[in-house]
């Protein structure tokens, strides 16, 4: 094999992957089920690009804002690809990190100035006032939450994907009557649906938050917010999700 060559494995590998895409959007064709949470994260996908900041823009804490909308844009796309592609427990490893930039969001809709403190503050300063277990309990404080339904959310994902766990080795099992793990890609329908289920409350919860800190909406950001809010208020009704 010559240097310039691409080893064998990984023209396999992606010969599979794309074998398996092509499956699971068939399953997700079938599924009105699965077919409304891709909607759900495409129209998420869509507002959180209508509102990214023109390159025009000076204000630094609007781009730093418009930064974080598409570090979490290109996430959940990796997240659908990878779930897509049978990779499920690194697709939740990517949804461990919208849901952290979800609460950071959220937590700079308490006081805007907080945005330039964390853009400004020097790594060790930043880190101890913006840890996210500090911002989860500002946020639980802020909500009256005692249940910490935050933390819990956090370190399911933590245990299942971002981790090296026990428990987490059953999202490298194509059957759950069975502990053998697969090597490489596999398709699963329970695991497709609830890694589309997962991507899709958790795209439209991060797309709330950054609409809400963007002010001044043009027409066209108007008219994108609507189409998610309708597709946001359809999804959580069929549900259940307040």
């Amino acid at each position: 094999m010559s240097d310039n060559t691409i080893p064998e494995l990984f023209v396999r590998l992606h010969t599979e992957e794309e074998a398996l895409r092509v499956k699971s959007l068939q399953r997700i064709i079938d599924s009105q089920d699965m077919s409304a949470h891709l909607m759900l994260v495409e129209g998420s996908m869509s507002l959180i690009h209508a509102l990214l900041p023109s390159t025009s823009e000076h204000d630094a804490d609007k781009l730093m804002l418009g930064n974080l909308g598409i570090r979490v844009f290109n996430a959940l796309a990796a997240a659908i690809k990878l779930l897509l592609s049978g990779y499920y427990q690194a697709s939740f490893l990517q949804l461990r990190d919208v849901l952290e930039v979800a609460f950071l969001l959220d937590y700079f809709s308490t006081d805007r100035s907080l945005v330039e403190s964390w853009r400004t503050l020097p790594v060790a300063e930043r880190i101890q006032q913006f840890s996210p277990v500090k911002i989860r309990a500002a946020l639980d404080n802020r909500d009256g939450f005692q249940e910490k339904k935050r933390e819990k959310a956090y370190k399911l994902l933590c245990n299942y994907a971002g981790h090296a766990t026990p428990e987490g080795m059953m999202m490298l099992v194509s059957d759950n009557n069975t502990k053998n793990v697969n090597c490489g890609p596999f398709l699963d329908d329970k695991k497709l649906n609830a890694a589309l289920f997962e991507c899709a409350k958790l795209a439209l919860q991060t797309a709330a938050n950054f609409s809400d800190l963007k002010t001044d909406k043009k027409p066209h950001e108007n008219a994108a917010d609507q189409m998610f809010m309708n597709i946001h208020s359809n999804w959580s009704e069929r549900f259940h999700i307040g």
